[in-house]
This record gives structure tokens, sequence and C-alpha cells, in this order.
């Protein structure tokens, strides 16, 4: 039997409370390990066994992750993405990568 890859989603608010929280809580392969959000108490209501935590870019370098879901606001997503890359995570993006060409990553 294989194991479940544990899934690190950062920001828990519109998009990641109700699109991709319940859809990695749904899928079966897919653990919801991590939840970055600055109001725990929200993230307990609906998910009780994920562990909660402020910093995302802790979240993107935690060895127990496997896929690190970036749902923060646009500004943010490039960096987080590339630091979770960095660390040799899997990722998914919430649209857009960048807001602008002046976020945009230089690599």
């Amino acid at each position: 039997m294989t194991r479940s890859l544990n899934v690190a989603l950062l920001g828990y608010g519109l998009t990641g409370s109700v699109f991709h929280a319940p859809l990695v809580a749904a899928t079966p392969g897919l653990a919801l390990h991590t939840v970055t959000s600055r109001d725990p108490a929200k993230v307990a209501l609906r998910h009780p066994r994920a562990r909660v935590s402020a910093d995302p870019m802790q979240a993107c370098t935690d060895p127990a992750i496997d896929l690190v879901v970036v749902a923060t606001p646009n500004d943010t997503h490039a960096p987080l993405a590339l630091a979770a890359l960095a660390a040799g995570k899997h990722v998914v993006v919430d649209k857009p990568f960048a807001p602008d060409v002046a976020h945009r990553p230089n690599r």
C-alpha cells in the first residue's frame, strides 16, 4: 500500500477554504497535513487533524510535506512556489502565478 502525500495548503481565505482544502481532503492519496492561516480556529472547525501554521515559508520547507498548494495573495505566489520547489516539493499554484511581469521570477 502506498502512503498518502502530505499536503500543505498555504492560505485559507475563500479559495483555500472553499476550493483547495475540500478537494485535498476528499482526494484519495492526499492528506491535508498543514494549513497556513492567521485564523487557526477557522481551520480547526473543518479540518481538526491538520496542523495550522502562520508561516508559509516554514510549511514550504517542512520535511513532512510532499506537496504545497499556494492559495495566498497573488503577489506571494511566485516567491512561495519557488521556495517550495527549491525545497524539493511538488507545487500547485492558484492562478495567476504572478500578478504582472514585474513579479515574474528571473529564472
